[in-house]
């Protein structure tokens, strides 16, 4: 039996996604007019880098298949490698992220993350990937790398002594592979082993936001989200990259944080290396240390 899942979300319900997404990261401007101490001249730092663990909740989904037109609607058939390869729910990964405030109101940031796992089972259902079926109580051994490297470039429009927002222009730089490997047939004809990988590598643009407010000297509210929604090259989809959390800066240079971070990605792909399509959504929590100097 074959993987199947439901082509993109309708767009409506995107937009009521991204919509909530927005309201929640601007919410905190309501009170903006009330000043209230600064919290150890964090908004004034030139820079900060955090440094932590992401344990994100992860749904892995990826499509490979030669034969579909991914110009026309329809559903797209999957491996749900996360359940189908019993990947681990929620492993620990390390994560990075980086500011550099300068000039008046400008903000250069980053951000790193890789997600990987790797997993041996006997299946329980076929399974086809790319021209390949593994037949059902075959053992085969699949696997998945993501790296993420988010790059943002903004400009802050609303700032005082207690608080500070801003717009900007973006990219997230996607390296994705996905392999298994095991006995498979082509149209029922036994072929042996073999070993079938997909991978892509490509910038995408986003915009996005993000918000920083003191609250009572020592606590910081932190608030980013990128988002990108459109047909570019060789890629159609969307993806959404949002966080939300707090910071207790225990010094001038120091902090402790912690927030809740997500990432999705819902892309069809059209490359050399993978034709099919990308759904995978990490979302949990973020411990980190902050630096600020």
């Amino acid at each position: 039996m074959l993987h199947r899942m439901t082509g993109l979300p309708r767009q409506k319900n995107l937009r009521a996604r991204v919509a909530g997404l927005l309201g929640g990261l601007m919410l905190s401007t309501v009170a903006l007019g009330q000043e209230e101490p600064k919290s150890g001249g964090v908004l004034d730092t030139k820079y900060f880098l955090s440094i932590g663990l992401f344990a994100p909740d992860r749904r892995i989904r990826l499509g490979l298949d030669a034969s579909v037109d991914l110009s026309i609607p329809q559903p797209d058939p999957y491996v749900d490698f996360s359940e189908t390869f019993d990947f681990s729910s929620r492993d620990e990964t390390f994560s990075a992220e980086f500011g550099w405030n300068f000039g008046e109101r400008w903000q250069f940031m980053g951000q790193y993350f890789r997600i990987d796992a790797d997993q041996g089972v006997t299946l329980t259902e076929d399974v086809e990937w790319g021209d390949y079926v593994f037949g059902e109580g075959t053992f085969v051994e699949a696997g998945t790398d993501m790296q993420i490297t988010r790059l943002f470039f903004g400009r802050k429009f609303w700032e005082s002594d207690t608080y500070e927002a801003g717009l900007g222009l973006g990219g997230h730089i996607l390296d994705l592979s996905g392999f298994i490997n095991g006995e498979a047939t082509i149209d029922g004809d036994p072929v042996g082993f073999v070993q079938e990988r997909a991978s892509v590598s490509q910038p995408l643009p986003n915009i996005g936001g993000w918000f920083r407010r003191v609250y009572a000297d020592r606590w910081v509210l932190k608030a980013r989200l990128d988002w990108l929604a459109a047909d570019i090259d060789k890629y159609d989809g969307h993806i959404i990259n949002a966080s939300l959390g707090l910071v207790y800066t225990m010094s001038d240079h120091f902090g402790i944080g912690l927030a809740y971070n997500l990432f999705e990605i819902d892309l069809g792909v059209d490359d050399t290396d993978w034709h099919g399509r990308v759904r995978s959504r990490f979302e949990g929590p973020y411990l980190a240390l902050t630096g600020y100097w």
